[in-house]
């Protein structure tokens, strides 16, 4: 090793050491406004920002496109409003979504107790299922972690079977519809005024129901050969405790003191619950030691979420401080079940042409919200949209790393969830229609 790349090496790990200590700030002191134990969001979101800083040389090209047009967007409609006469706070505008960017640090720590152990299964259609729901709960909490531990596992020759990237991709997106660890539901529940987790739960997880079961009709019918010869990774009960550990204790939780913000009770598990069960295995000590490490090492990973997530509640603060000095109005004066749908198949058309829809939904999120008369419907539409975008778009972080990870090919995925992604918006356009009906908005 040259003193050149030594030099460089030991500067990275600098470098991911303070920001890790940024961002672990950002958690704590976000986490302390979010209970109103004190007034820290100024504070935090310096701390936010200088992570994004210290990280954004770091970023992909990929992943920067999205970033630039958003913080220009955001600048734009900013000089706009300030130009108009209105008040502009600095640190308000670049603290829009301060809360997720404090739910994604937290998240990061699941990583930390995240072990994956086999069961003995012969191939066949008890080896996909089974593979299909270990896949499905743990991506409830480990989020795009889980892509990679199980892949690794179902990887052949270098890439995967139609029916192990389909296990992948729809066992993770379909998560997406209940799991408050996957960053789209307590995004819905922070920014869209009115609505509650249990409001939408029995919807969004009926939808994630009838996406489980067609992909098992699918595999079936249309993958036969390799179906009853499948050779999955079932899961055993043990490395799946603690993602249903944690969704339960999240409905206790939000069952028992409603009144509690729910992403500040999801991050404060997500830190807890991993740090408790490394306690539990190996002594305080060697699980102090395994933290501060992650801190220092692994915490820095999450630039990519965190800095899309800030810039995206910067454009959204940017539009709504022009609404705000009358500059021009949003072309809806209240929210129904026909916005809900519109709003939802076009936020995945914008995806399956390549904006992030992550950035997308936490944008109009943000515009609407004073609008907004039926959130429900606006929730389930929010949520359907980003879990069809992750496994359809080719531009999504689920077939990212399906294409760059397991080499598939981008036709192969188009081919596969097409016919499920048609289904899932359908399905979900009839119920947003029929809710009203029942008196649900």
């Amino acid at each position: 090793m040259t003193v050149s790349t030594t030099a460089k090496s030991t500067f990275s790990g600098y470098r991911d050491a303070l920001s890790g200590l940024m961002i672990f700030l950002t958690l704590l002191l976000a986490l302390l406004d979010t209970f109103q134990l004190a007034d820290t969001a100024e504070i935090a979101t310096v701390c936010a920002w200088t992570f994004v800083a210290l990280e954004f040389s770091r970023l992909t090209p990929k992943q920067r496109l999205p970033i630039y047009l958003l913080l220009g967007g955001g600048c734009g409609f900013i000089a706009w409003a300030w130009h108009g006469g209105a008040h502009i706070q600095p640190l308000a505008i670049l603290g829009e979504h301060l809360k997720l960017a404090m739910l994604l640090a937290a998240v990061n720590f699941i990583r930390l107790s995240t072990r994956l152990e086999p069961v003995d299964n012969r191939p066949g259609a008890r080896s996909f299922v089974t593979t299909l729901a270990g896949m499905h709960v743990l991506s409830s909490v480990a989020n795009f972690s889980s892509m990679l531990l199980v892949g690794e596992q179902l990887k052949r020759k270098g890439t995967l079977s139609s029916l192990s990237q389909i296990i992948l991709a729809r066992g993770f997106s379909l998560a997406i519809l209940w799991s408050p660890f996957l960053s789209i539901l307590p995004l819905v529940l922070e920014q869209v005024p009115g609505t509650e987790l249990y409001a939408i739960y029995p919807y969004t997880l009926a939808l994630a129901l009838l996406g489980l079961i067609y992909t098992l009709i699918e595999a079936r019918h249309r993958y036969t050969p390799e179906f009853d010869h499948y050779q999955g990774y079932p899961m055993t009960g043990r490395s799946l405790m603690m993602p249903a550990c944690l969704i339960a204790a999240i409905l206790l939780v939000s069952g028992v003191w409603p009144e509690l913000p729910t992403v500040g009770v999801v991050a404060v598990l997500a830190v807890l619950t991993p740090v408790l069960l490394l306690t539990l295995r190996q002594g305080p000590a060697e699980a102090a030691s395994h933290v501060c490490g992650h801190v220092l090492q692994r915490l820095a990973d999450t630039r990519g979420e965190v800095t899309l997530f800030l810039s995206a509640g910067f454009l959204a603060a940017g539009v709504k401080a022009c609404i705000g000095a009358d500059l021009f109005s949003l072309p809806f004066a209240q929210t129904d079940a026909t916005v809900a749908i519109l709003v939802m198949w076009s936020i995945v058309g914008f995806a399956f042409l390549g904006i992030h829809q992550f950035a997308l939904v936490a944008t109009c999120a943000g515009l609407l919200a004073d609008v907004t008369t039926a959130p429900t419907l606006m929730a389930i539409a929010y949520i359907i949209a980003t879990s069809v975008s992750m496994s359809g778009s080719l531009f999504s972080g689920v077939n990212f790393i399906l294409q760059a990870r397991f080499n598939c090919s981008g036709r192969t995925i188009l081919r596969n969830n097409l016919a499920y992604s048609v289904l899932m918006l359908t399905a979900a356009s009839v119920l947003i229609y029929m809710l009203p009906f029942m008196g649900i908005y």
